[in-house]
């Protein structure tokens, strides 16, 4: 694969993980997740391989690779928002378990550490 094959597929998923981040479909914002990442360490890879043989960059790839790198940190940006918005969500629905088992808060008791009864007999 070509540097410059490796930049289209990183843009492509760039725009796709945009699109999905517009939609409520979470499996989809997580596949675009992972097609990005893999598409940015294919980049990173051969861009690596790139600056060790020595050649240098056009400017034109050089400058579609720093327009990658500028729309990469708005969508870290709307990617954690999404991600405080689920949790808040989250925790609306589902809210933080007490340590104390459910009756035992209601009965004034301490709750009991050891075994049931039951148990103890059988040991």
């Amino acid at each position: 694969m070509q540097l410059s094959d490796s930049l289209v597929q990183a843009e492509v998923a760039l725009q796709a993980l945009s699109e999905a981040l517009v939609g409520t479909d979470a499996n989809a914002l997580e596949a675009r997740s992972m097609d990005l990442r893999d598409a940015f360490m294919s980049l990173a890879v051969l861009s690596q391989q790139h600056g060790r043989s020595g050649q240098t960059l056009d400017a034109g790839l050089q400058q579609r690779i720093a327009a990658v790198g500028r729309q990469l940190g708005p969508l870290r940006e709307q990617l954690a928002r999404a991600s405080a918005m689920t949790g808040s969500k989250v925790s609306t629905l589902l809210p933080a378990q007490s340590t104390s088992p459910t009756y035992d808060a209601l009965s004034g008791r301490t709750p009991r550490t050891s075994p049931a009864r039951i148990y103890r007999s059988a040991s």
